[in-house]
Formats: C-alpha cells, structure tokens, sequence
C-alpha cells in the first residue's frame, strides 16, 4: 500500500510539470501526404505493433549499393511481385522515407523502404540489400 501510494505521488507530481516553451508540431498535412501507403491497425497492441510500418522521423540520406553501372529498380509497392518506376544507379543517394517488413520471403530480415529521389523527385520502395545506412541499419 505505500509503494502504491508513493507511486501515485509521484505520478501526479510529474503531470503537474508544464513545459517552459510551447510544444507543438508544425506540419503541414502536403508535407505527409502520401509517405505511409501501408494501412496501419488501430488496434494499440504489441503484438499488432511489430508487424506495422514506421515512419522515420526525419528523412535521412542513404546511398545505393554498387558501382555506377548497376541498376536497382524503384517498385511502385513493397514488393519484388510490384511494377517498376524506373531505377537507381549505384552509389546515387536518396532520401529514405519510411521502411517496412519485407514479406516476400518468409523469416526475412530485410527491410523495403519508400526513398526520393532528389533530382527527379521519383518516389517508390527499395529492398534494403541495396541501400546502404549511414547508422549501419538494414
């Protein structure tokens, strides 16, 4: 009884603290459009949770795999059964925008994620195995 007392304590101390500056997210919903084509569950468990996308918080830059005569293809899903945009070259750098599970092959540990390109502005997924992380992620 006085853990949980103590706890509550301290539980309501916290919820009284005001932050010294406003906090709020200037995003405009043109900003967001379109980066999560992936439907997403409603339902909060964590379960549910690992299978889901996520987001990245801010873009980050990553560069493709292989010399400059290799082409990697931009799919318009996150799949390798998905239709071609176009295609990368080796070493080109995008700008990664969100990644999700590849559910191709079974017990997969591989990633697709939905990259930029920055000159074309050309928009689709890249397998992970062709994208090189700059935190050493895949």
């Amino acid at each position: 009884m006085k853990i949980r007392t103590s706890l509550l304590a301290t539980v309501l101390s916290l919820a009284s603290i005001t932050p010294a500056f406003p906090v709020k997210a200037n995003i405009v919903n043109s900003q967001v459009q379109g980066i999560n084509d992936v439907s997403v569950s409603s339902n909060p468990s964590p379960v549910n949770q690992l299978n889901q996308p996520y987001l990245i918080a801010k873009p980050n830059w990553v560069t493709l795999t292989g010399s400059r005569s290799r082409r990697i293809n931009l799919r318009s899903r996150p799949t390798i059964n998905s239709s071609t945009r176009g295609y990368g070259l080796g070493g080109d750098r995008v700008q990664n925008l969100q990644c999700v599970q590849d559910k191709d092959r079974r017990g997969s540990q591989l990633n697709w994620c939905r990259v930029k390109f920055p000159k074309s502005g050309a928009i689709g997924w890249i397998r992970s195995d062709n994208i090189i992380f700059s935190d050493g992620g895949e």
